[in-house]
């Protein structure tokens, strides 16, 4: 009963000083005045505070006092002292429930006055009293219970997590605030909430912005565990100023800026835990995407220039961008070094046709624009990430970009001139006409022995931290920065990487090869002719979700000292797919991703190096297996792998390609022209001698069953099946000029190897159009033998509403390798009508179903006879 009775009287003394936005009536001298009280947070709510706990201390010192002191009779001592303690006769005079539970007012009681009571009275007071006991241990309950230990039904420290606010800023400029509700049994204890939105970094000046009271009868449930309130802009119209439940920023809000926005629980005047969020104010930004950052840049030598476009809308909030290098793509700052670089807007020249585009070019100059930066090295891959930063306050979006780190350009290197060293052997310098051995005691003996006293130069005889080359010792820094400094030339060896000698590719096909490094000297010892190479650098990077099929045409390295490496990824870091020097016939790799990083060397002999194409295909997921497809441009060879060497190899694909876009790709089985031809002189020469007999030739071997596309596309049409058996043909001929080879894998992998013949056909000259009524097409040179490897096309075209009539007079080609396609149309994409190969008895005839026709007329290679002659005419 004590501790109640101690608690309700705390509970007065809290209901005796309202909260934010509420007022107070009080009495004093007979006069009515009206207060509204500060609010929190402000220096005068401060010394509010703390006028309150002095206030509050100081009853309930009284109360305890007075308590621990009574022996028999509760209420009376207690009522003496409540009548004289001034500090509780301040809140007492305020307090309706004594007021009028007593037959006399407290207000003006006095040492000498008492109070009059009746049992009953005494008994209603204590049973309101155990009411508003147990309502202020929930209040406090709910307000404390994310500071201590307390369990609640709905676990109140769930619900109330900070992290579920949320904030939207509507099209129209309106905030919308979610919050989590409270527990079940805290909600029935809340009053409302207090809202306060400020901008960052303004926290103490946050009246001047926005502080709102709601009532919990104004706040929208927006879902089974949230509440919701929406904030207009200001200057309402008179109709929404009628309605207590809408409420209003006091300014507006500028977008681009950032703004702390607080929700803050109200417990009958006790304050729940501060739930806090940070936002951004967005710009306008168009729906086509035209407002993203762009970013450029170019690396040349020690030189960096960035192009930086801020299209957020936030430009003149924009105070600096924050740049960030990692060397070789990382990201994991534990794994490379990263350059973070902060760029003032001081620093950023503004373009004069853009608004939005800012240029930098490091290195700065240090006296308009210190920024401490470091030269990205040659040939590199770097990737690039800025983020720009606003108001001071907050970060835009960052936009990343990978860049390849150039050198300068080839003459400006010492390695381009005429310089002495390469006509001494390895090991040796040229001095005063002649070669010295770097070993000999001539060297650093403090004594100039050449003119230019090179001999004495970076004598260090320890040669702790630097470069021993000989009897020299150069500091590391010297070393491959594209300068002899020994007098040997072994600072500058193949693993440095100088002048334009990187290279970046981003078609989805092309090719590449070495450079030719300039005559470095008139006369160079043949001890040196493998030393005068440069490491070439290419990078090749396709669209996304491709992989690159990169193939050599030439190789022919140095052997055991200037290898070709292949990087399966952007990086000289990357999976190591390739690394071989030498002498190899052509072969193919891919890649894995949609990029490849390739190093080879460059020679002064132009025998010497590489030369490489690469295309783009659609991305697999099957492994690269050496052997097993490839990429062809123009000529080449394909063969089949070696199975039982393998067991992995499953389909196999190469992708066939001419160089020219006009031309035509032919696909010849070796053997089986081989047979065709020993077949024919066989026929001849038996017939020339022993008249018509028969003649025996052994047919070839069966060949792997293979598919070829017409494209990329196991889509395309199919040119030739090998299992078909009305298929079975020596050529097989591109009609785009794409073609795709799909070798599947055999059921016995002991077979032997087998190999194709990939041609190019370029005769564009052959191409002819007739538009008469009736016509003579024959083959080239008929009626003598026609040409090797031509694409013939004679293309007819009538008045609308007549047909064609093709009558062949004589036929005679190439058995299954030299073809006539007669289409139903002007293209080869026409219906085909005709498809002959080989002796074929004549006369016969063909009739079109349009005004248009073609006539298309391929040859290999391999055996020419006389071909055909055909007389076109009118239906």
């Amino acid at each position: 009963m004590k501790l109640r009775l101690i608690c309700f009287t705390f509970f007065f003394v809290c209901r005796r000083f309202t909260v934010i936005g509420q007022t107070v009536d009080s009495k004093e001298n007979d006069g009515a005045s009206t207060e509204t009280l500060v609010a929190p947070g402000t220096p005068e709510g401060q010394l509010s505070l703390v006028h309150r706990l002095e206030i509050m201390e100081d009853a309930f010192r009284a109360i305890v006092s007075a308590l621990s002191n009574q022996s028999n009779e509760l209420f009376a001592p207690i009522k003496e002292i409540l009548v004289q303690h001034p500090s509780v006769r301040s809140f007492l005079s305020s307090t309706p429930f004594l007021t009028n539970a007593t037959t006399v007012p407290v207000r003006g009681i006095d040492k000498n006055e008492t109070v009059e009571s009746s049992t009953r009275e005494t008994k209603d007071i204590f049973q309101q009293g155990e009411h508003i006991v147990d309502n202020l241990k929930g209040v406090v309950k709910c307000s404390l219970a994310h500071l201590v230990d307390i369990n609640t039904v709905d676990d109140l420290n769930s619900s109330l997590n900070g992290s579920a606010l949320t904030a939207f800023f509507a099209s129209n400029e309106s905030l919308e605030i979610n919050w989590p509700m409270p527990s079940d049994e805290c909600l029935k204890f809340s009053t409302g909430i207090w809202i306060r939105v400020y901008q960052s970094g303004d926290e103490y000046k946050w009246p001047a912005e926005t502080l709102l009271a709601v009532p919990q009868k104004c706040i929208k449930k927006s879902s089974n565990i949230s509440y919701s309130i929406v904030l207009s802009p200001p200057s309402p119209s008179a109709a929404e100023k009628e309605d207590p439940c809408n409420f209003y920023l006091t300014k507006n809000l500028i977008q681009c800026r950032s703004y702390v926005i607080e929700v803050i629980p109200n417990y009958q005047s006790l304050r729940g835990k501060t739930l806090r969020i940070e936002t951004v104010i967005p710009p306008k930004i168009s729906a086509d995407g035209s407002m993203k950052s762009l970013l450029t840049a170019v690396a040349n030598g020690d030189v960096l220039k960035l192009n930086w476009e801020d299209n957020s809308g936030c430009k003149p909030q924009m105070t600096s961008l924050n740049l960030k290098i990692f060397q070789d793509g990382f990201v994991d700052i534990q794994r490379q070094n990263v350059s973070n670089i902060r760029i003032p807007r001081s620093c950023l020249r503004q373009h004069v046709n853009n608004d939005n585009l800012f240029t930098m070019v490091l290195p700065a100059n240090p006296q308009t624009c210190p920024i401490d930066w470091k030269p990205l090295d040659k040939c590199r891959k770097y990737r690039l990430e800025i983020s720009p930063k606003y108001t001071d306050t907050w970060n835009g979006p960052s936009t990343s970009l990978d860049i390849l780190a150039k050198g300068q350009e080839a003459a400006n290197s010492s390695f381009a001139s005429n310089d002495i060293i390469w006509r001494c052997p390895r090991k040796h310098f040229f001095c005063d006409h002649r070669c010295w051995s770097s070993d000999t005691p001539y060297i650093c003996d403090g004594r100039n022995h050449c003119t230019n006293g090179r001999d004495e130069h970076y004598c260090d005889p320890v040669c702790k931290d630097g470069f021993k080359c000989g009897r020299q010792c150069i500091p590391n820094e010297l070393v491959c920065n594209g300068k002899f400094d020994c007098f040997d030339g072994s600072d500058e060896d193949y693993t440095c990487s100088y002048g334009n000698m990187c290279q970046q590719f981003t078609n989805s096909s092309g090719n590449f090869s070495s450079l030719i490094i300039p005559k470095p000297a008139n006369e160079i010892h043949s001890d040196r002719m493998s030393d005068v190479v440069r490491k070439t650098t290419v990078l090749i990077s396709v669209e996304p979700t491709h992989q690159i099929w990169l193939t050599f045409e030439k190789y022919l390295t140095f052997e055991n000292m200037h290898f070709v490496k292949i990087y399966d990824g952007p990086y000289s870091t990357s999976p190591l797919l390739f690394s071989r020097g030498g002498s190899q016939n052509q072969f193919s790799v891919r890649s894995s991703s949609n990029e490849l990083y390739v190093e080879f060397p460059s020679y002064h002999d132009v025998q010497y190096g590489i030369t490489a194409l690469y295309a783009s295909i659609n991305a697999t997921s099957e492994p690269f297996v050496p052997g097993c497809g490839g990429y062809i441009r123009g000529e080449g060879v394909i063969s089949t792998p070696t199975y039982s060497a393998n067991p992995e190899i499953t389909d196999c694909f190469w992708f066939l390609e001419t160089k020219n876009s006009e031309d035509t790709l032919a696909l010849s089985n070796s053997d089986f022209v081989l047979y065709q031809r020993r077949k024919s002189i066989s026929t001849t020469a038996r017939s020339s001698v022993f008249g018509h007999l028969p003649v025996t030739v052994p047919p070839p071997a069966e060949s792997p069953p293979l598919i070829i596309y017409d494209g990329w596309s196991t889509e395309g049409l199919v040119l030739y099946n090998g299992e078909a058996e009305d298929q079975q043909r020596a050529v097989t001929y591109s009609i785009s000029n794409r073609m795709m080879v799909h070798l599947p894998s055999p059921e016995i992998r002991e077979e032997p190897p087998f190999s194709w013949t990939v041609s190019r056909i370029s005769t564009p000259q052959c191409n002819h159009t007739f538009d008469g009524s009736s016509g003579i097409i024959k083959s080239p040179n008929y009626p003598v033998v026609y040409s090797h490897l031509s694409d013939c096309r004679w293309t007819i075209e009538l008045k609308p509403g007549l047909k064609i009539r093709l009558l062949f007079a004589f036929f005679e080609t190439q058995d299954q390798a030299d073809f006539l396609y007669v289409y139903d149309g002007p293209t080869i994409y026409s219906k085909l009508l005709l498809e002959k190969s080989g002796s074929v008895r004549t006369p016969f005839e063909i009739t079109s179903t349009s005004n248009q026709m073609m006539i298309r007329f391929i040859t290999d290679a391999s055996i020419a006879l006389p071909g055909f002659l055909v007389v076109y005419s009118t239906v």
